[in-house]
């Protein structure tokens, strides 16, 4: 197969060509070998290539070929290496194959390596000890974003069409806005991810370069029952101040106005709502249900490997567990008790209106050695990332199904994404909302 054919198809087509027999798996693998080889050293997106992947079980399945990341952290195959960004958990392999995993092989999905996560998949950038840094291959001097920066940074430069990725607080939102791709976060338990999901605020998908694959991803999939696409028009909140009570960035408002405007000549009514959160007691479910989380993949890749704790994991990490183990019951029951008020608030933010707009981010281009977890101190820490991603983990919190759409370049070259999120079951509006918006960008070329 051609390098530039294979780059300029999406996993769709990739999957229709095998399925008709104009080429095969093997092919489509090793044009994207060839391509990993091209851009290894500059993005530093794969930790792992396959020299062994797992043979194409369906060669006319709906993804048939298709060929993809696995993300270093989350749902995996059985004997392979799950080692999480960590030296702490170095040498882990799964013991079985995940629900997730099943579900793509059977669909024909063919697995060719590892993406590179940050450590325990906590920050926002994808950069850790281990691996170094994950750049954006849009502007390989700014950072993919994180946590699934490896998959985006690999998708974004074409070495696959479609990559895993996982979203506890917008890592799968996140790297898609800074490397200019689609990224759904489905709502709440939509796909299974057995023995994950951090108490039901983090949900598994992919990464994708065009909204066809990610809806074609989420047939394959999501369990239970969804509201049919609304067409519209629909009845639309937007939210363009900073979430976070910083500045946004004049790039970020003027795409996101941009995509107002294109809506609005769509035949949507647009409307203009306060900020539907409460940003303190937002964040003040952080350490019960977020870190609390990393905290037990800490413990269990010691106790899977006997490592010491001390001494294999990075200064932030520490400092995350010091804070976590200070916590009682009592203060998870708080945090549980804030979720229920965080989610009613957004609930009634949202009456009469079928989808939220805002910002993906709230900056235009995420810096390499700022927001991983490295050097700053704990608040230094959370005021950054604060005034970068102020709005995606009120959707986690919440449950609510969220995507970043492509929405504009900055002058960096690297991605601009606006969010759009609604309701538990409205996948389907957001799909179709984002299809729309890729057709309108489309037409403008």
């Amino acid at each position: 197969m051609d390098l530039d054919e294979y780059l300029s198809r999406d996993a769709v087509g990739l999957a229709a060509m095998v399925r008709a027999r104009d080429i095969t798996a093997d092919e489509i693998r090793a044009a994207a070998t060839v391509r990993h080889h091209q851009t290894r050293d500059t993005i530093n997106a794969v930790v792992e290539w396959y020299d062994d992947p797992t043979p194409v079980q369906a060669v006319d399945g709906p993804l048939a070929g298709v060929p993809f990341l696995r993300k270093d952290y989350g749902s995996a195959e059985a004997g392979r290496l799950v080692e999480m960004g960590s030296r702490l958990a170095h040498g882990i392999r799964a013991a079985e194959t995940g629900v997730y995993i099943r579900r793509l092989q059977a669909a024909g999905v063919q697995i060719l390596g590892r993406s590179a996560v940050p450590e325990f998949i906590q920050h926002g950038t994808t950069e850790s000890r281990v691996h170094g840094a994950t750049r954006n291959p849009l502007n390989p001097e700014l950072s993919a974003g994180g946590s699934s920066g490896g998959s985006a940074a690999a998708v974004a430069a074409g070495v696959v069409p479609v990559a895993h990725a996982s979203d506890c607080a917008g890592s799968i939102r996140i790297p898609a806005a800074a490397c200019g791709l689609i990224g759904l976060k489905p709502g709440r338990r939509r796909v299974p991810w057995e023995g994950g999901g951090w108490g039901g605020i983090a949900e598994e998908f992919v990464v994708t370069r065009t909204v066809r694959d990610a809806a074609a991803f989420l047939e394959v999939l999501a369990d239970g029952p969804m509201a049919p696409a609304e067409t519209g028009p629909l009845r639309i909140a937007v939210s363009t101040d900073h979430w976070g009570g910083a500045t946004v960035d004049p790039e970020v408002d003027a795409a996101t106005r941009k995509t107002i405007d294109t809506l609005e000549g769509l035949g949507h009514r647009l409307e203009s709502i306060p900020v539907p959160q409460d940003r303190d007691e937002l964040n003040g479910t952080w350490p019960a249900l977020f870190s609390r989380w990393v905290r037990q993949d800490v413990l269990a890749a010691a106790a899977a490997t006997g490592r010491p704790i001390d001494g294999n994991i990075e200064p932030l990490t520490e400092r995350m567990l010091e804070d976590v183990e200070r916590l009682t019951v009592d203060d998870i029951t708080a945090a549980q008790e804030s979720q229920g008020r965080i989610t009613d608030r957004l609930r009634r933010a949202m009456d009469g209106y079928d989808v939220l707009l805002t910002p993906t981010l709230g900056r235009a281009a995420l810096p390499l050695g700022e927001l991983g977890g490295e050097g700053a101190s704990a608040s230094e820490y959370f005021t950054k990332n604060d005034a970068a991603m102020p709005y995606n983990y009120l959707f986690n919190v919440a449950g609510w199904p969220a995507i970043s759409v492509p929405a504009a370049v900055a002058t960096t070259g690297v991605g601009i994404g606006v969010q759009l999120a609604a309701s538990i079951g409205n996948e389907p509006t957001l799909l179709e909302l984002a299809r729309r918006l890729e057709a309108s960008r489309d037409q403008a070329r």
